[in-house]
């Protein structure tokens, strides 16, 4: 991705009117200070959706995305943010500044593996529809239910049993052979000497990114051999990590029915569309990641994971879940019955009996007492114990407390045991796992309203921000904003307290988003209120949360904690 300097982001920025922009695309009524619309990210019939001139941003009440008008037309343009700066700019009548020698070439090199996966499928797509060899590959996917279309639509192709075909049609278009090989298309000879085609004897399944463009490749393999699949390598334009197979044609479906299907698999996924289920993906020979999650949080807080039955299935499942969970979605396990995988049971009894039971998949704790329930055997006191350890360090990471209390009965009902025992147990280990997991709203306390008031006074009245060099680490803990009144410590530390500022140096798109509905909510601040007040109700709080532990921690205290205890009552009565 080119580096564009700082100062030309700003220039671009402040040189944008956001009414003016989002304008073009969604009709907005003025209504006060700030104009209203209906959301183009989500369906709704009364508008929800805020566009504030004096801050420059946007926030959806409906379904809470947010942002700049660079984070705008990334979302509805599905553009980079170096494209969105791009757009901007030339809207403005500003000129990109040129790059740099180093990054310019990087450019380059990107547009020609760009170019050369593109020739690639090409070729893999005419192999299979005109060679000998290419016939018998489209002969297994048909025999695999893929009609034509889909495969026209995918791009399937063919890569020949040979070592070094796609190299020397390559070459006659003036690709070198070690760009190639930086493209993950070859590999080098052990010899040293030249190179040959990674791919040979494979049904071809180009791999999209986000936008749309071809940055690898699966390979299948169609007799006996290892692997079965074969992946492309990592390179500059392909990251496995942040790419998920079918996302670029599944992400609006994903949007428009407010969650995403996992599998496992291509031809899952595959045959899901032909069903007209749009909104399955799959990792692309990797486990599920952070950026996968992440990925997909942009467009849905929900998600299904329906991958096959068999154990390896089920290990992948439990991996993937105890990531979702941590990045804040709900979780929901579709398992198909008869021991069926996604591919086998959309093929054999088609599209309205999988959506009937996707409509019914099972709860989070279900599936993990059917998993767990095949290794333990309840019925022994270790067995217990062993099942309780297996499940709960699972649960602890559901980010709601209800949801969380909600499971304490069907896992005690398996286990045999009381309620209140496994309420412990579950109590102690989300204790434990509080270092390790940055709990969501729902367990770190809904929004404050002396929190939320706080940042608008700021922002409203940035001569009053020395009182942020006032709060300590202590009072941000259990604080929903607590990464924006971090950053805007550090901003004012340095002297540069700004909503742009501060909305470019937040990295979650959550708490970005919070920002936004902080700094774009129609509710008067309060009359009499002032900065000072919101920041001694906050350190308030914070002093009685500790004064109700110490009380709470032993019956009978001794110096120390009286100690302790009259000095914290003394504080909260300063505060008064």
């Amino acid at each position: 991705m080119p580096s564009i300097p700082q100062d030309f982001i700003d220039l671009v920025r402040s040189s944008t009117d956001i009414v003016g922009v989002i304008s073009q695309y969604v009709p907005l009524k003025a209504t006060g200070a700030s104009f209203k619309g209906l959301c183009p990210f989500h369906s709704e019939k009364t508008p929800s959706f805020h566009v504030n001139p004096e801050r420059q941003i946007f926030h959806c009440f409906g379904c809470h995305q947010g942002g700049d008008a660079f984070r705008f037309l990334m979302l509805y343009e599905k553009l980079s943010f170096v494209e969105a700066i791009e757009q901007l700019a030339a809207r403005a009548g500003l000129q990109l500044p040129r790059a740099s020698g180093a990054s310019r070439r990087e450019d380059e090199e990107r547009t020609l593996l760009l170019k050369l996966h593109d020739e690639a499928a090409r070729y893999f797509r005419s192999q299979l529809l005109e060679s000998k060899e290419g016939a018998k590959a489209l002969d297994y996917l048909k025999k695999r239910g893929l009609t034509p279309e889909t495969l026209e639509t995918y791009g399937f192709g063919w890569a020949p049993d040979q070592w070094s075909w796609l190299l020397d049609h390559l070459a006659r278009r003036g690709a070198k052979p070690e760009l190639v090989e930086r493209a993950g298309l070859a590999v080098p000879r052990k010899t040293g000497k030249g190179f040959y085609d990674r791919f040979r004897g494979r049904v071809m399944i180009p791999i999209r990114g986000e936008s749309g463009r071809i940055v690898a490749f699966g390979g299948r393999i169609l007799g006996p051999g290892e692997p079965k699949y074969l992946n492309s390598p990592e390179s500059p334009i392909y990251n496995k990590s942040a790419v998920l197979y079918g996302f670029d044609r599944a992400k609006e479906a994903i949007r428009k029915e407010g969650f995403a299907i996992l599998m496992e698999g291509y031809l899952d996924c595959l045959q899901a569309y032909q069903a007209g289920i749009g909104q399955a993906v799959a990792c692309c020979g990797t486990s599920l990641t952070k950026g996968h999650a992440r990925l997909l949080r942009r467009y849905a807080e929900r998600v299904v994971v329906n991958f096959d039955p068999d154990d390896a299935g089920e290990r992948a499942a439990r991996r993937s879940i105890d990531l979702l969970l941590e990045e804040g979605f709900e979780v929901r396990v579709l398992r198909l019955p008869g021991g069926e995988d996604p591919d086998s049971f959309l093929l054999k009894r088609g599209s309205e009996p999988y959506r009937e039971l996707l409509s019914k998949a099972s709860s989070l704790v279900d599936f993990l007492i059917a998993e767990a329930g095949k290794r333990y055997d309840v019925r022994d006191p270790r067995g217990k114990s062993a099942f309780l350890n297996d499940v709960l360090p699972v649960i602890g990471k559901i980010p709601n407390r209800v949801e969380r209390i909600g499971y304490i009965g069907p896992l005690a009902e398996h286990a045999g045991i009381t309620d209140q025992t496994v309420l412990n147990e579950l109590r102690r280990h989300v204790e434990s796992q509080a270092h390790r997991f940055q709990l969501p709203s729902a367990e770190r306390s809904v929004l404050k309203p002396a929190e939320r008031d706080l940042i608008r006074w700021l922002m409203k009245s940035p001569e009053d921000s020395v009182i942020l060099e006032e709060i300590e680490e202590e009072d941000l803990d259990g604080l929903w904003t607590a990464p924006i009144l971090r950053a805007m410590k550090e901003l004012v530390a340095s002297g540069t307290l700004s909503a742009e500022r501060l909305f470019d140096r937040l990295s979650s798109e959550d708490v970005r988003n919070q920002l936004t509905r902080i700094l774009t909510e129609p509710s008067p601040l309060a009359p009499r209120q002032n900065p000072r007040d919101c920041f001694d109700q906050l350190r308030k709080e914070r002093l009685q949360r500790e004064l109700k532990r110490l009380r709470g921690e032993t019956p009978i205290l001794n110096d120390n904690q009286l100690a302790e205890l009259n000095s914290l009552a003394r504080r909260i009565e300063m505060l008064k």
